[in-house]
């Protein structure tokens, strides 16, 4: 069994990597196959397609990231500090793996839902770091939100409509370095801005 998932994980490292570069739609199982000396048919045993393969390689992507961003949270001295932080290592995971959630985009509500469940507890558990950071804050007085859940809701809505505005009026798909640049200094001063407007609500 632990031979089993030593295989299991080194093809989703390999697929992550081809993902990443590539994109879904340029990669195939040989290529993957052929990066860890694998047959396709020993692929096939552990996922029988492309797309079982890369809800996969989502799912042990995003536990990666939650173990990341959690602990990057936990140093920080203050629930500003956090978002902040939150808000920072969020456009930096977009920037490395947009090509690999790419497809997620194009595929837009017709997302398998397989997939579309990924995406929904990953936004949860944004969500859930949040309210956390923002009930500090409360009780640390640095804050004084009266609706915690309510102004999650707002911050993590407007962050991603920044993202989405850029890349819309430039009619693009995926952005180059310097609209990358653009979207998170955008974002990081929203944070600031909400955040200082959070601290005058006492």
């Amino acid at each position: 069994m632990e031979n089993q998932d030593r295989k299991r994980l080194l093809i989703i490292d390999a697929a992550l990597k081809r993902f990443a570069h590539y994109g879904l739609a340029k990669t195939t199982m040989t290529e993957i196959a052929k990066d860890i000396a694998f047959s396709k048919a020993l692929l096939y045993y552990y996922f029988p397609d492309k797309l079982s393969l890369y809800v996969s390689v989502i799912e042990h992507l995003m536990h990666q990231i939650s173990r990341d961003l959690v602990k990057s949270v936990e140093k920080t001295n203050s629930a500003a500090e956090g978002i902040l932080m939150l808000v920072q290592k969020r456009q930096a995971f977009i920037q490395k793996y947009y090509k690999l959630i790419e497809y997620t985009q194009m595929m837009g509500p017709e997302l398998p839902d397989e997939l579309q469940d990924k995406f929904t507890r990953a936004r949860a558990f944004e969500l859930k770091i949040i309210t956390g950071l923002l009930n500090k804050g409360n009780t640390s007085g640095e804050f004084a939100v009266p609706d915690v859940n309510f102004t999650t809701e707002i911050f993590v809505e407007a962050i991603s409509g920044i993202h989405f505005n850029i890349l819309n009026r430039a009619k693009i798909i995926y952005p180059d370095k310097e609209q990358f640049k653009l979207i998170f200094l955008k974002e990081k001063r929203f944070a600031e801005i909400f955040l200082a407007g959070l601290k005058q609500i006492k």
